[in-house]
Formats: structure tokens, C-alpha cells, sequence
């Protein structure tokens, strides 16, 4: 997979700030929403990034990354 500057960004800011959820990811790149869903959808596929579930809330990091790291939270 060829990583875009939409991935880029996405991977950029959770290497940033550790875990987010999409609305928070969506603030920081200034990305549309239904963009940063469908590249957050193809970084999981190939493994750059992993999703963790608490009923309707989904939380991303970097794969490899311990859950509830987080290197600043705004």
C-alpha cells in the first residue's frame, strides 16, 4: 500500500499524541470525517494502525504502541 498525505497525516498525529478516537483525529488534521474514516479503515487493513472498541467509541493507535499511551492529552 502507497501511503498518501492523508495517511501520513493520520499516522503523524497518532504518533503525536498516542490513542485518539476519530473526532479527535479529524480536529487535528483538519481532514473530513468520512476521509479520516476510510484511511483510518485502509491503515488497519494493512497493519499500520490498530482499532480498540468500547461500545460505540473507537480508539486508534500506532500498531506496537501499549493501549492507553498517550504523549499529550489537550
Amino acid at each position: 500500500m502507497d501511503l498518501d498525505e492523508d495517511h501520513k497525516a493520520i499516522l503523524d498525529i497518532l504518533s503525536k499524541y498516542g490513542e485518539l478516537n476519530i473526532t479527535r483525529i479529524v480536529r487535528y488534521t483538519g481532514l473530513h470525517f468520512r476521509t479520516v474514516t476510510r484511511k483510518l479503515k485502509d491503515l488497519v487493513i494493512n497493519g499500520y494502525v490498530e482499532e480498540r472498541r468500547y461500545g460505540r467509541l473507537r480508539l486508534y493507535r500506532i500498531k506496537g504502541k501499549p493501549w492507553g499511551y498517550e504523549t499529550f492529552n489537550p
